[in-house]
């Protein structure tokens, strides 16, 4: 339900803040880090007062994965993904992720940062145009670049990320995204 709050252990909490790979103040400093892999871990994490909220979000969509439908049409500059869910809160998080995360590419603010692949992609954030449209029951999303090397990322990130994410939810966010055949820096 909308505003419920849920407990995690804090073994699922550890991973999800592993998975965006930059630790909530303190976690860093945990002795046993839950079996997260080293690559995930961001050795030196800035404050990020939204990312409390981003972590909730990306949460519960993890956990809701199994509800998600998403659909993804490949450009020759891009990718129009579709992402709904028949479960009310599961679509309005659906929009406020997609928010947040073009608010977060605009200003160039990453998220997984240690994953090849978003590293990557938020090294090239001013390369890439983001047009979202809100549904009733979730986002279509079109993203875009000038730049062929960059629309290999975004098709990268639709598919061997995001509806990776979609498909196994927490088992796959915990792994990261390698860059796709063929790119080089």
């Amino acid at each position: 339900m909308a505003g419920e709050h849920r407990a995690c252990s804090r073994r699922v909490f550890l991973a999800l803040a592993a998975a965006i790979a930059v630790p909530l103040p303190g976690c860093a400093q945990q002795e046993e880090q839950g079996g997260v892999p080293p690559w995930m871990l961001t050795p030196d994490p800035k404050t990020d007062p939204d990312l409390e909220r981003d972590v909730r979000i990306i949460h519960e969509l993890l956990v809701h994965h199994q509800e998600i439908a998403r659909t993804v049409d490949h450009y020759s500059y891009g990718v129009r993904a579709t992402t709904t869910s028949a479960n009310r809160d599961v679509a309005a998080n659906l929009r406020t992720h997609v928010e947040r995360m073009r608010w977060r590419l605009a200003r160039g603010d990453a998220i997984r940062q240690l994953d090849p692949l978003f590293a990557e992609l938020f090294e090239h954030h001013a390369q890439i145009d983001l047009q979202v449209e809100p549904l009733p029951d979730g986002v279509r999303v079109l993203e875009t670049s000038s730049d062929p090397r960059v629309v290999m990322l975004l098709r990268q990130h639709a598919v061997a990320a995001v509806s990776e994410f979609v498909a196994a939810g927490m088992d796959r966010a915990l792994r990261p995204t390698p860059l796709p055949p063929g790119y080089s820096d």
